[in-house]
């Protein structure tokens, strides 16, 4: 079986754009949030946020991620917007979803999102982490797949 792939100018200017904003050591993760912006993520305020060297996010439809206000994804990060529907046996059965990561929420080195989900605000995932169901706010979450650690404290000033 043959894979076509769509490679438009868009998505050549994509692959670019995200090429230099995953691999370039010299760039500060202020600006290379900017960048992946720029390439198709909708970060609503990308100059509060931060993304670490090596991160990639799925080039094929970026839009489908949404990231909130302050958020840290850490070097070697994957969040993926495509996925395989595991009750077929073919490769046929790709299906897109979207990928939303609320505010304040920390995501650890290497850490993999492999399904549609829903980060809530102020969550923490642990390094190393596959994330594979909806991690609800102010809670911290790691391992292979998350399981649930604690909930946050929240003071308030």
């Amino acid at each position: 079986m043959i894979l076509k792939t769509d490679y438009s100018i868009k998505r050549i200017f994509r692959k670019i754009i995200f090429l230099i904003a995953s691999k370039a050591h010299f760039i500060p993760g202020k600006i290379r949030a900017l960048l992946f912006k720029i390439g198709g993520v909708p970060l609503i305020k990308p100059l509060s946020c931060f993304i670490g060297y090596n991160v990639y996010f799925d080039d094929i439809h970026p839009e489908l991620i949404i990231i909130g206000n302050n958020t840290i994804i850490t070097e070697g990060s994957r969040i993926l917007t495509h996925f395989l529907d595991i009750n077929y046996n073919d490769f046929d059965h790709q299906y897109l979803a979207k990928v939303t990561i609320g505010s304040n929420v920390f995501i650890g080195m290497n850490t993999v999102i492999v399904r549609p989900v829903i980060i809530g605000d102020g969550a923490i995932i642990g390094a190393n982490s596959v994330i594979t169901k909806d991690i609800p706010p102010y809670t911290i979450w790691g391992g292979n797949p998350a399981k649930f650690i604690k909930n946050r404290e929240i003071t308030k000033k």
